[in-house]
């Protein structure tokens, strides 16, 4: 049995157009604080947590358009849908989750798996107290999800029902004392109140108790204090009730000598043991966890004695138990995180149990299955929860391990306010120093820098935009290489067609009287005039996407700052060239050694390499930009990009700098977003 689906109505932060949300074995839930993580796990415990889950007049949604006094009347409901899958797998698993909802089964068609849908439905109405009127009821739905729901459809679920699922909630902050407390509702009531205990076990305890009692009173100290505590009691209180009072060791029936059972730690730092309250927060924090797990598996051995002569649990466990586990990475040390989570995975493979987690930590998130990853965020204009799932390209097509790798590589983009999408480490390195002198810090900020490789940028876009999260493309103009200069706007405008942008839109390009989706056409049409490659240019960033111009960052940042990077080489560095016999540095040369056959081939052979295979002559380039491609082989295809920007740039302050044109305008458009 495995919960597939959870609606949710006028639910908290959860509005009157339904929310529709699918689980997995183990879901994530992710986003920012107050997005309504925590909201739709309480939502599931007011269907299957333990205790009083009551509705209360906060637990309606209240419309962003009103005051909580101009509500009069509001109507939530909470749906979980269930389907059987063991029905299809034929593991041989022993279940009895058949039989227990044989009677409440939807099944839509011959040979459709059935499934069964629960739900609560609820009315708060303005009443004399603050808390106005609240009428409840959860029923079975009979009707399948398609289809209307009427009064004949609806069967009412009853408590003994409802207990065969179980809902346990780990909170963010753990407390595993209070687990520890032998009363109703805690795990350790649930285990201990199971255990099948032997008619000869009681009496001999009772014994031993009783044996134990007469020892404590034996003393005279404590006869004393039992006299004097007699004595003055008889003196306030008159009444024929209650009017013996016994100091007694310990209670004689098992009720209350189990809730007396404590756990202790040992070794310890001293000679004492140590109870749970006095372990450090990590600790108490994995033991409340390791506590889930013991139930689990107390429940599974129960489970598998049903019908055996002797049984070490006289319980029934639940059909299912959802353990919903928020921020699992809180209090722990980090190396400790992979076992935690394989933990919480085992828990979800279990026959009896699903898993729910709830973090804000890309440590945890790249430890689960980008599928799995439920993605929550706010609406701003109806101050709802929004929720969505990720995205990725289909499974057997060549991004696929690209984009999921990169995609778990930096999950920090999910809890991103921006997101800057730049080709490599170079952008990654020089745009967070930008902002840095700008005063803009990208941590204070909430901004994720992903280096794309210049691999699969239209599969970002479409995962950014799907969970409408802010973003920004800086790519490499590429000019002369293969597939470059006009092919890098060619691309970017087929994958925004892909990603939504419409005809009419591009039609208003400066240069394009009436655009068609035949991009060969325009190209063949325009050729390769720099006017309308320029007008291109403006209409994409006008889009969120950038270029780096002529080349790529390295060459821009190398052509504005030429000096700064001849002089981050100490005295032995820089490239050499050997004329007539006599090697001499190129940063040293003179006129006549520039027109030499020699330097002249070397240059040659260095364009080539820079333009790549493939690629041109180095045509559209000027002079001094053929010149600089001997500096950007040196510094950039031999050496680390990011440590030779480190080395020229670091003494640099660009809040006093004026920087290429092309990326000014993107470090503009970058603190524009910032600013909201």
């Amino acid at each position: 049995m495995q919960l597939t689906k959870l609606k949710v109505k006028n639910f908290r932060s959860f509005g009157d157009k339904e929310t529709v949300v699918r689980f997995d074995q183990l879901t994530t839930f992710i986003g920012n604080n107050s997005s309504g993580k925590t909201a739709l796990i309480h939502a599931l415990l007011k269907l299957f947590g333990e205790g009083n889950n009551s509705l209360k007049r906060s637990d309606f949604h209240l419309p962003f358009d009103k005051k909580p006094d101009e509500m009069d009347r509001c109507e939530l409901y909470i749906e979980a849908v269930f389907e059987f899958p063991e029905l299809q797998d034929n593991h041989g698993f022993i279940t009895y989750s058949t039989p227990t909802f044989f009677d409440n089964f939807v099944v839509e068609d011959v040979g459709k798996p059935p499934y069964i849908r629960i739900r609560l439905e609820a009315t708060w109405e303005r009443g004399n107290s603050f808390e106005g009127n609240i009428d409840s009821q959860i029923y079975f739905i009979t009707a399948s999800e398609d289809s209307e729901i009427e009064e004949q459809h609806k069967k009412r679920a009853t408590k003994a029902m409802l207990s065969n699922i179980k809902c346990i909630y780990v909170p963010a902050l753990r407390d595993p004392n209070e687990q520890l407390k032998n009363v109703s509702g805690s795990i350790l009531y649930r285990i201990l109140n199971g255990v099948n205990w032997a008619d000869r076990t009681v009496d001999d305890i009772r014994k031993k108790t009783a044996e134990l009692d007469k020892l404590f009173n034996n003393e005279t100290g404590i006869n004393t204090l039992k006299s004097a505590i007699q004595q003055y009691w008889n003196k306030y209180h008159g009444d024929n009730r209650y009017n013996q009072a016994v100091l007694t060791f310990n209670g004689t029936d098992m009720e209350t000598i189990l809730k007396r059972v404590e756990l202790k730690f040992f070794p310890t730092e001293t000679e004492r043991d140590y109870s749970v309250n006095e372990l450090g927060d990590g600790l108490r924090s994995l033991f409340y966890l390791s506590l889930v797990n013991t139930l689990l598996e107390i429940e599974n051995q129960a489970l598998s004695e049903i019908g055996a002569n002797q049984r070490s649990f006289n319980i029934i466990p639940p059909v299912l138990t959802i353990v919903a586990v928020e921020e699992p990475e809180n209090h722990i040390a980090p190396h400790l995180l992979g076992k935690v989570m394989k933990n919480l995975i085992d828990i979800s493979t279990k026959e009896n149990a699903q898993t729910i987690l709830t973090s804000h930590s890309p440590a945890i998130i790249k430890r689960v299955d980008c599928k799995s990853i439920r993605h929550f965020r706010i609406c701003n204009k109806r101050r709802s929860s929004v929720i969505k799932e990720i995205k990725l390209p289909k499974k057997e097509s060549d991004c696929f391990k690209y984009v999921k790798g990169a995609v778990e590589a930096y999950p920090e983009l999910y809890f991103a306010k921006l997101v800057i999408l730049g080709e490599g480490d170079s952008e990654e390195y020089v745009i967070k120093k930008i902002l840095t002198s700008l005063g803009r810090d990208i941590d204070v900020q909430g901004i994720s820098i992903v280096p794309l490789g210049g691999r699969h940028v239209n599969h970002f876009w479409k995962l950014l935009k799907d969970l409408d999260i802010p973003h920004i493309t800086l790519l490499d103009f590429d000019r002369e290489r293969q597939g470059g200069g006009w092919g890098r706007i060619k691309y970017a405008i087929e994958q925004l067609i892909e990603n939504g942008l419409s005809n009419e839109k591009l039609s208003t390009v400066e240069g394009i009287e009436d655009f068609s989706d035949d991009l060969e056409q325009i190209e063949k049409k325009i050729g390769y005039k720099d006017e309308v490659v320029n007008h291109w240019i403006s209409f994409l960033e006008d889009n969120n996407v950038y270029f780096s111009y002529p080349l790529d960052l390295d060459f821009m940042l190398l052509e504005k700052y030429y000096k700064e990077y001849i002089d981050s080489l100490d005295k032995n560095e820089g490239p050499r060239l050997k004329i007539n016999n006599v090697t001499k540095k190129i940063a040293s040369l003179s006129d006549e050694d520039y027109s030499s056959s020699e330097y002249q081939e070397r240059l040659t052979s260095y364009i080539q390499a820079t333009l790549k295979q493939n690629g041109g002559d180095g045509r559209t380039y000027s002079e001094a930009q053929k010149q600089l491609m001997i500096w950007y082989n040196y510094f950039f295809l031999y050496k680390s990009k990011p440590v030779t920007h480190m080395r020229a740039l670091e003494k640099l302050d660009f809040s006093q700098l004026q920087l290429p044109e092309p990326l000014e305008r993107f470090i503009n458009a970058i603190v524009k977003k910032i600013e909201g």
